[in-house]
């Protein structure tokens, strides 16, 4: 029982520092990138576009088929990343909105890696 524990708590260490590392590279992205964002902002944003693979995440805890797993971290990951777009172009100079989104999706990325590792 005390294992799980300390394992939960890891898991949950991990995402928190994720994000709020992940917050701080999309601030300051865009802020060199010429736009205007806040750190909460950008927070907000991360935590609100991260809701579909946090749902992912549910389903996966359900099924233990690795190629389930992908597929729905595949759909979540879409998802999320479509969901973040519209709110990141509008804060750089359209020229640069892959720019701006990029990190973001890298991030999304390791969180799908993270969903499919972990049982």
């Amino acid at each position: 029982m005390i294992v799980f524990v300390v394992i939960q708590s890891q898991v949950f260490a991990v995402a928190f520092a994720l994000l709020a590392t992940g917050a701080i590279i999309l601030t300051l992205n865009v802020l060199l990138l010429g736009g205007r964002i806040i750190f909460f902002q950008s927070l907000s944003l991360l935590g609100y576009c991260l809701f579909p693979l946090d749902v992912g995440a549910l389903i996966c805890l359900l099924k233990d088929n690795v190629v389930m797993k992908m597929v729905v971290v595949c759909v979540t990951f879409a998802w999320s990343s479509w969901a973040a777009y519209p709110f990141i172009s509008t804060a750089v100079n359209p020229r640069r909105k892959a720019l701006a989104i990029y990190p973001v999706l890298l991030m999304y990325v390791s969180v799908g890696f993270l969903i499919i590792a972990i049982n």
